[in-house]
Parts: C-alpha cells; sequence; structure tokens
C-alpha cells in the first residue's frame, strides 16, 4: 500500500552534505567512487522537519543534455513521492539551464522513471559527450536500461 505523499524541504546541496549522500548511496548500492565533496553543486537533497537528510539526486550537465544520475531515498521514506518530487525539482533545475534533454542510466528503476515519462532508448543515440561519463564507461553495467525525458 502506498503512503500518502510526503512533504520534504528540498534545496540545493552543499560541501557538508557529501557524507550523507555518500552513505545514502552506498546504502542503496549506487555509484558513488566518481562523487567529489565539488559534485555536491549539481545535487539537490531533502529533508525531513528535523532536518536529516533523506534523499537526493544529482546531474551531470552536458550543454543541452544532461545525466539524472544518484536519484536515491531513505528506506523509511519511500513509497511517498519523494522521488518523484526530486526528480521535478530537478527537471525545474536543468529546464533553467537550458537543458533539453536528460538521460539516465538504471538497473532498478525502469518502471518508477517510466512513471516519470522517462522512455527507453539506445545508448547509441545518447550524445557523445555524455556516453564519455563515468556512468556510462565504467560504473553502469551493459544490462543498465538507457532512458531519456525531453524537457
Amino acid at each position: 500500500m502506498r503512503q500518502p505523499t510526503f512533504d520534504a524541504n528540498i534545496a540545493p546541496a552543499h560541501e557538508g552534505d557529501y557524507g550523507d549522500v555518500i552513505a545514502l548511496l552506498e546504502a542503496a548500492s549506487l555509484p558513488t567512487e566518481d562523487l567529489e565533496r565539488s559534485s555536491m553543486a549539481y545535487f539537490l537533497v531533502a529533508r525531513n522537519g528535523s532536518g536529516k537528510l533523506i534523499g537526493a539526486i544529482g546531474v551531470e550537465c552536458y550543454g543541452c543534455a544532461a545525466l539524472l544520475r544518484s536519484l536515491v531515498v531513505a528506506p523509511d521514506y519511500r513509497n511517498r513521492g519523494l522521488g518523484a518530487q526530486l526528480v521535478a525539482e530537478l527537471e525545474a533545475r536543468c529546464r533553467s539551464l537550458a537543458v533539453a534533454d536528460l538521460f539516465l542510466l538504471t538497473t532498478t528503476a525502469r518502471d518508477f522513471f517510466a512513471r516519470q515519462r522517462y522512455q527507453g532508448t539506445e545508448r547509441e543515440s545518447v550524445p557523445v559527450a555524455l556516453r564519455a561519463a563515468a556512468e556510462f564507461t565504467r560504473l553502469c553495467p551493459n544490462s543498465a536500461v538507457c532512458m531519456t525525458k525531453s524537457l
């Protein structure tokens, strides 16, 4: 049964969030080895009413295309709409940066992203610069599903 939507405070991350973001990503078995403290400039984080970090999402921009990466929600806050809220906030941020197309790789969240109107695509259709990203070259397996959404 889906729990009611959770109202979290979503804001840009700062370098001080690095440890908490890495811990959430590692707990969800998501890649972290290419993330540095400076990467937090490209992340949004969600906090509960007590200020605890309960979700995060990042983006890597490559001109008018971007790679959505590292969407994570703490287990106690899943199935409440927080993931969708993080995606919507990231998409709005990308639009303000003149990003036209978002791409992602996933091994476990295909259905979730399909509900957010992402569509499957072939890796060869991804812009060359984006395909050079660590997620495409070494962090995600070839079996990961590639998806895209035009903004």
